[in-house]
Parts: C-alpha cells; structure tokens; sequence
C-alpha cells in the first residue's frame, strides 16, 4: 500500500509520530472517561495542538490517513474542521444532549481530520454511539430507567409546545447510565481514519 512508502525521510517519520498521537490521546481519553467519567483537557490540548501545528507546517497533502496522498491540510482546513465540530456539538452541548468534554474532543477530531471529512466523522460518531446504546441496554435495568427518562423527554417536549412548565431532564443529574461517550467518538475516529486508508474517503 502507498500509505507505506510516503512520504520519505523525516516527513515520513513525523507522519507516524502524529498517527501514533491521535491513537495514544484517544485510548487514554477512553480509559480516563471509563473509569472517571471525564476527558482530561490536558489530553484534549495536547491533540489539538498537536493536529493544527503537524498541518500547518507538514508538507500538503490529503490528510493524516489518505493512503495515497498522505499529508497536511493546511491550518486553515484543520481549523475550519475544529471550528465546524465546536459549532456543531456545542449546540448539543446546550440542549444537555452531550457533556462538555465530548465536544472539546470532537473540536480535537475536527482539527485533524479537516472540515472536508466532518460530514462522515459525525455520521460516523453517531452511528458509533448507536451501538453502543444498543449494546448498554441490554441490560434490564439500565433499559427500564432509561425509558423512564425518555418519558420525561416526551412530556416535557409536549408541555413546550403547549407552552407549559413541563417535566425537564438534566443528562448531568438524571442520566439512567452515564455512557462512556467518548468510546463512541473514538470509534467513529478510528472508522473514519480506516475509510480514508483504504481509500474509501478522499
């Protein structure tokens, strides 16, 4: 595979180097979130910074995975694709669908993945959440508290509409199962990053 032999020499080195540190910041910001609920901003810090300056300054190419092209976007792409995933996931931010640290590393992924691939890294991040949904739920418990609030969803969505004060859900306080999200994002990541290696993502 192409992926393999270029770029050469140090461009070549430096191009696993930031591979290897969009790999390693995400196994630890899954790990960190499964055993403290929370992902480090000092990880999510170093990723983005990390994703910005390798396009900025690596040589032009069509990005971090492509197996044919492999090579920087530019800083503009990369920020645009952080700037786009922050508009994006802020707003679910502020209807308590997702926590704060999801959409810091959802920033984190837009930078290096580049605005162009947003479109199926979001797909693909949900898709990703989707089935790890399916794969909670299985347990009774957790599916029987999380109908309840899905009634509480459902009831407070109609008493807005009727313009009433209806029942709200806080997804901090009454959250039936405090999912692990980033294992969703981090999925999605590596999906996308596998597409565009064998070439299914340009």
């Amino acid at each position: 595979m192409t992926g393999f032999a270029s770029p050469g020499g140090l461009e070549s080195l430096t191009l696993w180097l930031v591979r290897v540190v969009f790999v390693s910041v995400l196994v630890f910001i899954c790990k960190s979130d499964l055993r403290e609920r929370r992902i480090p901003n000092r990880l999510v810090g170093v990723g983005l910074a990390v994703a910005l300056m390798w396009h900025a300054f690596a040589s032009a190419g069509a990005g971090l995975f492509d197996a044919v092209d492999p090579g920087a976007l530019g800083v503009a792409a990369s920020a645009m694709g952080a700037l786009a995933a922050f508009g994006l996931f802020i707003v679910l931010h502020l209807f308590r669908v997702m926590g704060a640290g999801d959409v810091k590393l959802m920033t984190m992924l837009g930078a290096f993945f580049g605005v162009a691939l947003l479109p199926p890294l979001v797909a693909a991040v949900f898709a990703a959440g989707g089935l790890l949904v399916l794969v909670r739920l299985l347990d009774g418990e957790r599916r029987r508290a999380v109908a309840a609030n899905l009634r509480v969803l459902a009831f407070g969505g109609l008493a807005a509409l009727a313009g009433h004060a209806g029942p709200r859900f806080d997804a901090k306080r009454d959250t039936a199962d405090r999912l692990p999200f980033a294992f969703a994002i981090a999925g999605g990541a590596f999906a996308v990053a596998a597409l565009q290696w064998y070439g299914a993502l340009a």
